[in-house]
């Protein structure tokens, strides 16, 4: 069965720097990850340096190239039944349709979900890396995406074959919780997750509580 592999979570969570290692080996391997942040930020240069200089201009010719890029290499993927991976935003519920794409095309899907405690530590971790020559994220777009990803993942898990959402706010992840369709295959303690999983993931912390007070 082909799979699709998708690396979310919130702005300077490690998506790009550390969510390859919670890939399959032959995934990392064998196939890139479609980042399309690192994409729009090349294309941009590029424009730049070909002289087209305005903002606005470069900015909007970018966005589409990012846009059909994309768009190519899902068709690529479902045409060939393939595997495909990739990492971004899933802020509202058009940014779902993909994921229901390929499983309406017969894929499992595998999600990785890399969470902060808070916008504050999120925001923190963007200056960073701005410092070391990294994308810059205004603050709105930082919440924005901080409260839209785990809105939208407590609203839309149903179509996710597998789960695995890991606390990235310190030095040393940890593992909160691995579902399978939708079911706890192992978690934390229910009383040991952080404060943001049980508050702004109810519907999953309420299956973890359900079924560990069930054991």
């Amino acid at each position: 069965m082909p799979e699709l592999y998708i690396i979310t979570g919130s702005n300077g969570a490690g998506k790009s720097s550390v969510g390859i290692d919670y890939l399959p080996e032959y995934i990392r391997n064998n196939y890139t990850i479609f980042d399309g942040d690192k994409l729009f930020m090349q294309k941009q240069k590029e424009l730049w340096l070909s002289g087209i200089r305005a903002h606005k201009e470069a900015k909007k010719i970018a966005y589409a190239s990012v846009i059909e890029t994309f768009e190519r290499l899902v068709e690529t993927a479902l045409n060939n039944n393939d595997h495909f991976v990739y990492e971004g935003h899933f802020t509202n519920d058009a940014t779902w349709d993909i994921p229901q794409r390929f499983k309406n095309n017969g894929y499992r899907i595998i999600l990785i979900f890399l969470g902060l405690r808070n916008p504050d530590l999120s925001e923190l971790r963007v200056i960073d890396r701005v410092k070391g020559g990294g994308h810059y994220v205004a603050r709105i777009e930082i919440e924005d995406n901080f409260y839209g990803n785990l809105a939208k993942l407590n609203q839309h898990f149903g179509i996710i074959d597998y789960l695995k959402i890991i606390d990235t706010s310190e030095s040393s992840h940890i593992e909160l919780a691995i579902f399978e369709n939708a079911l706890v295959r192992s978690a934390l303690p229910y009383l040991e997750l952080p404060k943001w999983f049980i508050t702004y993931l109810p519907a999953l912390a309420a299956i973890i509580q359900t079924q560990q007070l069930t054991q």
